[in-house]
């Protein structure tokens, strides 16, 4: 049997995800918005020194872009329809963030191992990007059905998938190029296959999480600071108009 046939209806997605993303901008506002309403990597101007001065540091206007790319898209909750459109541009909108956030931790040459263990969120927001913007053999599959990690139906989605495309899978694919050729056969001219994208309320709580780690390495760590300060900051950058 096609195992679109055991997928949502346009109903039920709809409930679901509005239930799903509501509950993910609800964590996005307290978590990752500040009570004055500054994204939560705005703290790193404090961290420089540069909060209310004459001078000016980028990095948490930068994060800030990014963060509130995020919570403008969650807070469209209600008029989502599918779990492909809605569970994709949230997860390219975190890969925005997450792109910076290993930018900063590249300049700083952050231990890997330390960025493995504590920021597991990136890499697994990474590789989900990788499988949206590099398809590779996933383009070769027929009318795939989307769901998440969550959802009461995936017992039954699984029984009845010839394949299932989901966190272990997207770990194993799509963190290089090293497996095409296994992928391929894998995926070449399947049917039944399976999208099982992780929640989006789990993602959006540990996604908060990372961004008041990434703060922490910067703020707790004056050699952290010292590599910055100078690639970040702009001296004397707000002036009064009557000054020029």
């Amino acid at each position: 049997m096609d195992l679109s046939t055991f997928n949502f209806s346009e109903q039920e997605e709809a409930e679901v995800l509005h239930k799903q993303f509501e509950e993910a901008h609800s964590i996005f506002q307290r978590e990752a918005i500040a009570e004055d309403g500054d994204p939560v990597m705005c703290e790193l101007h404090d961290a420089f020194g540069t909060y209310d001065t004459f001078h000016h540091n980028c990095l948490g206007c930068n994060f800030a872009d990014s963060i509130w790319l995020i919570n403008n898209f969650l807070q469209t909750y209600a008029l989502q329809e599918t779990i492909q459109y809605a569970y994709s541009t949230f997860i390219v909108l975190a890969y925005l963030l997450v792109e910076r956030i290993d930018t900063l931790f590249n300049i700083i040459e952050l231990n890997k191992t330390y960025r493995a263990e504590h920021f597991k969120v990136l890499l697994e927001i990474r590789r989900w990007a990788n499988f949206l913007k590099h398809p590779k053999a996933f383009l070769l599959t027929h009318h795939p059905v989307f769901s998440f990690s969550s959802s009461p139906k995936n017992k039954e989605l699984s029984e009845n998938a010839n394949v299932v495309i989901d966190h272990a899978f997207v770990g194993r694919y799509y963190m290089n190029d090293d497996r095409n050729k296994a992928l391929y056969k894998e995926l070449e001219n399947k049917e039944s296959v399976l999208v099982i994208f992780p929640d989006v309320v789990r993602l959006a709580k540990d996604l908060c999480k990372a961004m008041h780690d990434c703060v922490a390495v910067v703020r707790d760590n004056p050699v952290y600071r010292w590599e910055l300060e100078d690639k970040t900051t702009f001296y004397h950058y707000w002036i009064d108009a009557q000054d020029v």
